[in-house]
């Protein structure tokens, strides 16, 4: 039963929109994706070619399992804490697993690599999300949007479409291998920082969720 004090302020925005001044958000990250970086720099010359698309600096490379859809200062100490406890313990009935990631998609809004088999990282989401909705009264607990993927840019909330996008999904397939496998043993609560184009985003670590063995 949910006991924790409700969140409050202005209803959170949809993904990819610029969230309220001043907002930052707790997420759930996949961030150990060291072997993942020589994949995001292989793609390098065909992101340079999307005009108006950001490229995301190796070091804040991620996969969003999990989202809390409200001004993280909200969330007092107790309830920040309590969070990590639920989270740890149910990550923990998960055991470590195998993720491929890649190869590259051209979405509207980003260019990103997609992640397979989604069994396992499905069951992963669905129980981070469970976690939030637990111990953060409000229903603010979100899954990623969409199947899993590493976004390699993002296109700022500034920029007109992109009428290319189709040509820059061929250069994309043409990148070989273009994908990786690594075992997924771990995911890090984090709070995270959006730029004023909803173009960047960074984070600060708060605890580290490992999975079962």
């Amino acid at each position: 039963m949910n006991t924790s004090a409700p969140a409050t302020g202005p209803k959170a925005p949809h993904s990819g929109q610029r969230w309220p001044a001043g907002w930052t958000k707790l997420h759930v990250y996949l961030t150990d994706l060291d072997q993942v970086k020589a994949v995001a720099e292989s793609y390098r010359d065909v992101l340079d070619r999307a005009d108006g698309d950001r490229h995301v600096p190796l070091e804040w490379l991620h996969a969003t399992i999990a989202s809390v859809e409200c001004d993280a200062a909200s969330i007092d100490d107790s309830t920040r804490e309590k969070l990590i406890g639920r989270l740890r313990e149910k990550a923990a009935e998960i055991k470590a697993f195998p993720l491929t990631i890649g190869p590259a998609l051209a979405a509207t809004g980003a260019i990103m690599l997609d992640t397979f088999p989604d069994t396992e990282f499905r069951r992963l989401v669905n129980t981070c999300v469970d976690a939030v909705n637990e111990i953060v009264e409000g229903d603010y607990g979100r899954p990623c949007g969409g199947p899993g993927h590493v976004s390699l840019s993002y296109r700022s909330a500034d920029v007109d479409a992109d009428t290319s996008r189709g040509a820059i999904q061929n250069k994309l397939r043409d990148v070989r291998p273009g994908r990786t496998e690594i075992t997924v043993s771990g995911v890090d609560l984090v709070r995270v920082i959006q730029s004023d184009g909803a173009s960047t985003y960074t984070w600060e670590h708060i605890a580290r969720i490992p999975l079962g063995e």
